[in-house]
């Protein structure tokens, strides 16, 4: 990392102290700053490393709480596909690219994570598309441009053939992010966590009531794994 790497998390740090002020994004910026510096070198990414792409904060405390009998549902493979598989009993993994789901199985099969049960489910032409918002949870859409005219109700709905209070977690970092929190919730254990990337984004909890008691939230903003700028990620833990 050069100098002028090491001022543009300075000015990222401040940035982002100046939205949100608070003890918890400075200790985070001061506390890894080294391991920003190190998984943003050259030949680094989530899949070599087995890593989250997420915060610092966030998979500090996933490596709390995570237990061996844990069961987990993830929207999005890849490098956190590999995280979990060492570390929980099962896991069941949805992706909608079909290039990069080629790419993962091989690292999966090299890995031999035998314990994760890994989907393809690609998005289908969706003829409403341009009278639907992609904040509606029940939208079934992605902002992402690259995906104009598609629907990914079927990805989605891929957690419903399981039964409400399986899963000790669900990750959220996929497609159709809404859509997914919003079928993700009944299929969460009783302190059970749904964790949600990218939730600067303030439409992917907004429809939502994630207030006490129900449950507890936790919210990690600051450098992420494999990326240059800084983000969030919130860890939401179902109470009742």
């Amino acid at each position: 990392m050069s100098s002028s790497d090491a001022m543009l998390y300075l000015k990222m740090s401040i940035r982002s102290f100046l939205r949100r002020p608070g003890f918890g994004l400075l200790s985070s910026s001061l506390r890894h700053y080294s391991d920003w510096k190190t998984y943003n070198s050259p030949g680094r990414s989530s899949t070599t490393e087995s890593l989250p792409w997420i915060t610092f904060g966030a998979i500090d405390h996933l490596k709390k709480i995570v237990r061996p009998e844990m069961t987990v549902f993830e929207y999005g493979s890849g490098g956190s596909t590999l995280f979990w598989a060492s570390r929980v009993k099962n896991i069941v993994s949805v992706e909608h690219d079909k290039g990069w789901f080629e790419r993962m199985r091989g690292k999966l099969g090299d890995a031999a994570a035998s314990n994760v049960q890994y989907l393809l489910i690609e998005p289908v032409a969706d003829a409403q598309f341009r009278m639907k918002d992609f904040e509606n949870p029940d939208a079934y859409i992605s902002s992402d441009e690259n995906y104009t005219g598609k629907n990914f109700e079927a990805y989605v709905k891929s957690i419903d053939r399981y039964p409400d209070g399986h899963f000790d977690v669900v990750v959220v970092d996929g497609r159709a992010r809404p859509s997914c929190i919003k079928h993700a919730i009944p299929k969460l254990k009783r302190d059970g966590w749904l964790v949600v990337d990218n939730s600067d984004r303030a439409y992917y909890l907004k429809p939502f009531s994630f207030g006490a008691p129900d449950w507890k939230v936790f919210t990690y903003d600051g450098p992420a794994a494999f990326l240059k700028g800084f983000s969030r990620t919130s860890l939401l833990k179902k109470c009742h």
